[in-house]
């Protein structure tokens, strides 16, 4: 009884070996330049499940991965209104993200530019 409830204790808290409640998470951003089709996938447990994510998500031939978000960290995507033009960033919150990939955007594109996707890890 004594055992199980240890066992209990340490897997609410999340301190077992290996981390417990404390995973790693992924995310990533698709972008067809072609096209402007997007896709985004958010807190997927590795790399590869984000980036694989986002570009099913983008559903097009075309579509490459721009962004790849590591844990704890916000990404996001602006594209023009043509979506012809974007930009991505990746930074520590999600309205510098935004603001990030506003100012990318801009910088190399004319016209007005608006955020498609966004969102962080945890």
């Amino acid at each position: 009884m004594r055992r199980s409830l240890l066992f209990a204790i340490v897997l609410a808290t999340g301190t077992a070996a290996g981390g417990g409640a404390a995973f790693a998470q992924y995310g990533a951003i698709a972008y067809d330049i072609a096209n402007g089709r997007w896709g985004a996938t958010w807190n997927e447990p590795n790399e590869t499940a984000a980036r694989n994510g986002a570009t099913h998500h983008c559903n097009s031939a075309g579509c490459q991965v721009r962004l790849a978000i590591g844990p704890h960290r916000c990404g996001a995507l602006a594209t023009t209104e043509n979506r012809k033009g974007w930009g991505t960033a990746i930074r520590d919150s999600r309205d510098s993200a935004k603001l990030g990939a506003l100012e990318n955007c801009q910088h190399a594109n004319s016209g007005e530019c608006l955020v498609r996707a966004w969102d962080c890890n945890r």
